[in-house]
């Protein structure tokens, strides 16, 4: 009995672990970076009342590529990827309302990507924009999450 419940642990722990990012090399990888577009929380309101602690800054990130993560501690501003079709889940981080939101998009070989994170207009708290970094008047992707 002891064998079998030291296997299904070991089973349950291997299932929960996911993998780390590598990121390519070389002049075919794309660049992906954030743009930040998130204000950060007011600090004092002044009323004297209590309120919730909050992080002082706005955060937004790239969290996962293909299901792996970038780093161990949060995530990264920039990510090298391959060419081609791949998945990026982003986090924001703006006074405590934290949420992540995933996209897919075929990147070209050597491009170079923004993703922007700001707040969202809709029912959603953030709305990501893929644009390239040399028309970034053209979103490529939007999504609220």
């Amino acid at each position: 009995m002891l064998r079998i419940l030291s296997l299904l642990s070991v089973l349950v722990l291997a299932g929960c672990a996911t993998g780390m990012y590598n990121a390519p090399s070389g002049d075919e990888a794309v660049t992906l970076k954030v743009d930040n577009q998130l204000a950060s929380p007011a600090g004092d309101s002044g009323d004297g009342a209590w309120q919730m602690p909050m992080s002082t800054s706005a955060k937004a990130s790239i969290f996962k590529v293909n299901g792996e993560r970038i780093s161990e501690q949060g995530g990264a501003e920039s990510v090298l990827l391959e060419p081609g079709k791949q998945s990026v889940e982003v986090y924001a981080d703006q006074g405590g309302i934290l949420r992540f939101g995933k996209f897919r998009y075929t990147f070209d070989e050597g491009g170079v990507y923004q993703v922007r994170i700001k707040p969202s207009g809709g029912s959603k708290d953030y709305t990501l924009e893929l644009v390239k970094a040399s028309a970034p008047q053209d979103v490529l992707v939007s999504k609220d999450f």
